[in-house]
């Protein structure tokens, strides 16, 4: 007979309910409402034993933890509260499940203890079993064609649609998907598809560069095979997002519909030899028939499920660092800051009297404007390896003159099995740290050089930003040199050919990928345009909403390095946008968020220091909030306010500053245009 155990979260809102018999499932409630039904815990190794079935318990030790985290490099929070009940089962056969109840996420990891030096993993088996045919926010890698597959009988319920709590919207903008659009209004420059359909162009869902658009779906109405983070609505308005955490030596987890309401775990199989010769890309020579060969003692990975009773507490959330392994080192020597970089902007300055490009005088003066404006660092992108032109060395010695570090971009095959040697060289020149590209893998041997880069750049106090690259799983709280990640349909993709990055795209991402971790969209486009005007071009790009829009991703988007991505000549022609946002530092002492719906607005609240930032987001939609500053002390504050101009549903750059005082008792009024933003910078009055 099963053994029946019950796990409840701190303040007794959330019960996982475990049962141990014939097999191990785990089912989760909250606030009464069933979020997850009995779903089977259980992984296959390559002897033939397969751990999760014919269970018995030795023994069930139940813990609580209340203490307080504090974060070397504070993404979202410097200080976060670990508050958390948690429950070991030890099983015969020398293995063990723990689970862990939080007050905004619910978690469970296997932890093995056998003798064996090397143990093949041939599949883990992990299920996530819904009760009904709950909204999702399905995560595509296609270009160009947007969202996910969607119902539209009348007899189906349509994601986020009539039935739903978040009802009258096509898709995750204003109804229509476009400005004071009405349902079946023509969509907007790509931003959503005809309904009823999926173009099946999906590649391997396990090798890309993990750039998710995020269709507004059902779970049962999607087959394919999508990485994490994943995002759930249920009936009642209740949120879920499926992420994971402390992921070592194994595959990241990937998730897999099945036509009904359950979704089952995927992973990559492992690689047993890896192409590097030819492109920066690489390529799989030989995979196994299983995911991961690994230690016989170990722990795995956490499977967890974020829980918030709306969206806007999905800003706030932090369970996938509080999951992770605490840092394995003295991290003061972590700088974050601001960044100039020349790729999105095709290194297309003007005025000069030098040919611009990949050379040592267009470096020069990217360090010249990093320096005038405060900005801490340049990265160095593609194209200056084996480049007579650049003389690196001297670029990095000029920035060190002037107080501007340099970062430097690599592919990851210029790195793999010879990363000592490269990070060497690079931290004898004086660089500060390294971009890593064009990984588009999420297997074990991946999973293992990301975390041979952490401990390689860390040992030469180098910063390190993955891009191409699977999601946060952990590693940056492990290793904080590890700043940034890709893994974001981000701004680059304006001059790629796409337009989906739209001001819904971007006030999706705050409620999906961010859940996971900080993000590395670089922001800050300075031609910004408004609806129907965009164009997507490469040397001269440009971006969809409104100028604040953009400033707003500057207190909104969690990026410890976060770059300045425009041309340098564009900002100094309009230098009071440039030295608004130069004013707004990259890592935060506390995080509150406001209000929020999924691809349509979202508003946020940061502290860092004194100071208090205030951001705001809309889709195409026009909007007016009237925010509490209840959170603030005491004192009077000075609110500087990048709005919106009376003219940028016209005109995306139109935008006006404005000044007053506030306090404690205020309400500040949000108006936002189409695809608009607003931002507000709160300075203690003495």
């Amino acid at each position: 007979m099963a053994k029946e155990y019950t796990l409840s979260s701190p303040d007794s809102k959330t019960v996982v309910k475990i049962s141990a018999g014939n097999e191990i499932t785990w089912a989760v409630t909250y606030n009464n409402e069933v979020l997850l039904l009995p779903g089977k815990i259980s992984l296959e190794l390559g002897n033939g034993k397969i751990l999760g079935t014919g269970v018995k318990v030795r023994k069930a030790s139940p813990s609580a933890v209340n203490d307080v985290i504090n974060v070397p490099v504070p993404v979202k929070n410097r200080q976060i509260a670990e508050i958390y009940n948690q429950l070991k089962l030890e099983i015969d056969g020398n293995y063990s499940v723990v689970f862990r109840a939080y007050n905004d996420g619910v978690a469970y990891r296997l932890e093995t203890a056998f003798p064996d030096n090397n143990v093949e993993i041939v599949n883990e088996i992990a299920g996530f079993n819904f009760p009904a045919n709950f909204q999702t926010a399905w995560p595509s890698t296609g270009a160009g064609f947007g969202m996910m597959r969607r119902e539209a009988t009348a007899e189906s319920k349509p994601g986020f649609g009539s039935k739903n709590p978040e009802s009258g919207r096509r898709g995750f903008g204003a109804p229509g998907g476009m400005p004071g659009g009405a349902p079946g209004a023509a969509m907007p420059q790509g931003e959503m598809p005809p309904a009823g359909g999926f173009p099946m162009r999906e590649r391997s869902p396990f090798t890309n560069s993990f750039e998710y658009i995020f269709g507004d779906s059902l779970v049962a109405s999607v087959k394919e095979t999508a990485g994490l983070p994943l995002y759930i609505s249920t009936e009642k308005g209740t949120k879920m997002v499926l992420v994971e955490s402390d992921v070592y030596d194994y595959p990241n987890m990937f998730v897999k519909g099945t036509g009904t309401n359950s979704l089952v775990a995927a992973f990559p199989p492992a690689v047993l030899k890896a192409d590097v010769s030819g492109s920066p890309f690489g390529g799989n020579a030989e995979t196994a028939k299983y995911i991961a060969k690994t230690k016989g003692t170990r722990t795995f990975p956490w499977r967890a499920v974020v829980i918030s009773p709306d969206d806007k507490g999905l800003l706030e959330n932090e369970l996938v660092y509080k999951l992770a392994t605490p840092a394995a080192f003295d991290a003061s020597w972590v700088k974050p800051g601001q960044v100039t970089w020349e790729w999105y902007n095709a290194t297309n300055i003007y005025g000069v009297d030098f040919e611009s490009g990949i050379n040592t005088p267009t470096y020069k003066y990217y360090i010249d404007f990093a320096a005038k404006y405060g900005i801490s660092y340049l990265l160095i992108d593609a194209g200056w390896l084996n480049n007579d032109a650049v003389d690196v060395p001297a670029v990095i010695k000029y920035g060190q003159q002037k107080q501007v570090d340099v970062l430097l971009w690599v592919a990851w095959t210029d790195m793999f099995g010879k990363v000592g040697e490269q990070l060497d060289k690079f931290a004898a020149w004086g660089a500060k740290g390294v971009k890593m590209d064009y990984m588009n893998r999420a297997d074990q041997q991946m999973v293992n050089f990301y975390e041979e880069m952490a401990v390689e750049t860390a040992k030469r106090k180098l910063l390190l930003d993955f891009h191409g690259a699977y999601k946060p799983v952990g590693l940056n709280r492990k290793y904080p040199n590890v700043v940034n990640y890709e893994g974001v349909k981000g701004m680059e993709h304006n001059k790629m050919g796409s337009t989906d990055v739209t001001p819904s795209h971007d006030v999706t991402l705050l409620f999906t990928r961010m859940v996971a971790g900080p993000m590395d969209y670089t922001p800050g486009a300075v031609v910004t345009m408004a609806y129907g005007n965009f164009k997507n071009l490469s040397s001269e790009p440009m971006s969809q909403g409104t100028r604040a829009h953009q400033a707003a991703m500057y207190v909104m988007y969690d990026s410890p390095i976060q770059m300045l991505s425009d041309n340098p000549t564009l900002y100094i022609r309009d230098e009071p946008f440039l030295k608004y946002l130069t004013q707004i530092p990259t890592v935060w002492d506390k995080t509150i968020g406001i209000d929020g719906k999924i691809g349509q607005y979202a508003i946020m609240a940061r502290k860092n220091g004194d100071k208090w930032y205030i951001g705001a987001m809309t889709d195409w939609s026009e909007r007016n909030f009237e925010v509490s500053l209840n959170f603030l002390d005491g004192k009077k504050y000075k609110a500087e306010i990048f709005q919106d101009g009376v003219n940028a549903n016209k005109r995306g750059i139109d935008y006006k500053i404005v000044s007053k005082e506030v306090t404690s008792t205020d309400q500040l009024k949000i108006e936002m245009k189409q695809g608009g933003g607003w931002v507000a910078i709160l300075t203690p009055v003495n």
